[in-house]
């Protein structure tokens, strides 16, 4: 696949996913609490993986990819969307007026994450305008947006190992044994940048998640961040990577990996 992301997604693990994916190698079944883009999808050697996500506009998507008679449906609005500001703007219409649930729907979702520039799916101002290349260097948003549609016939065939659910972290975690060939990806919203998130986490919230994590001692537990001081706190005798990744800037930004390890 030419595409890193099902998803256009805003803090997106696309350009390390392969690398989060190989420290859960050795798991049958993994959990992802926040599965955004899912970028870190066709990297995981798990044969059962249950994606879980509170933006029922990301779900819906899902739900009609994942649906052999409305997948083409979709496929071919995606393939016809143009990079067009109209485009967006129609989707946003869409989202906001159309109950949720349609094919048309998950369309006008898929377009604002790729329409748009790079980098604003999942939050909160999602939409904008088209990037525009002005330059003869690289390639253009009208390229990008084809070859992402282009793949969601390869990006189908990875969502059918998933389960998909749409429930708070809290009452997802609970759930997952404690089991050696069991693991668990945590992508969440980060410290600062992450309040952009259309479900956004406050102090308490990156709290509580390191409070559910806590209790595995079998299960290989992964947890995406920017490196701060708090997020550390959080995790006493977990081991730390330091890592780098580049955001929608194409700016070197520093992360850490945390497991329990």
């Amino acid at each position: 696949m030419k595409t890193k992301s099902a998803l256009s997604y805003f803090g997106s693990d696309s350009e390390v996913a392969k690398e989060l994916a190989s420290m859960l190698d050795h798991c049958s079944h993994v959990t992802i609490p926040f599965c955004g883009g899912l970028s870190i999808l066709p990297h995981l050697k798990a044969r059962a993986i249950v994606a879980n996500d509170k933006n029922r506009a990301a779900l819906n998507f899902y739900r009609h990819m994942n649906n052999p008679s409305t997948r083409e449906e979709l496929i071919e609005l995606c393939q016809a969307t143009l990079s067009h500001p109209d485009e967006l703007a129609d989707a946003q219409v869409i989202l906001a007026s159309i109950q949720n649930g349609t094919v048309v729907q998950a369309w006008a979702y898929w377009a604002l994450c790729w329409i748009a520039r790079k980098g604003k799916g999942g939050t909160k101002n999602q939409g904008g305008l088209p990037s525009v290349r002005r330059t003869a260097s690289g390639g253009s948003n009208a390229s990008r947006i084809r070859a992402a549609a282009d793949d969601l016939h390869a990006w189908a065939k990875q969502f059918e190992r998933c389960e998909f659910e749409s429930i708070d972290f809290r009452e997802l975690l609970v759930k997952v044994a404690d089991n050696r060939k069991c693991g668990v990806y945590c992508d969440p919203p980060w410290v600062q940048a992450g309040m952009n998130y259309l479900h956004a986490f406050n102090g308490q919230d990156h709290e509580e998640l390191a409070t559910a994590l806590s209790r595995f001692r079998q299960t290989t537990v992964v947890v995406r961040y920017w490196d701060s001081e708090f997020i550390r706190s959080l995790y006493p005798g977990w081991s730390f990577l330091e890592a780098a990744s580049r955001n929608q800037c194409n700016a070197v930004k520093g992360e850490i990996w945390i497991t329990n390890k």
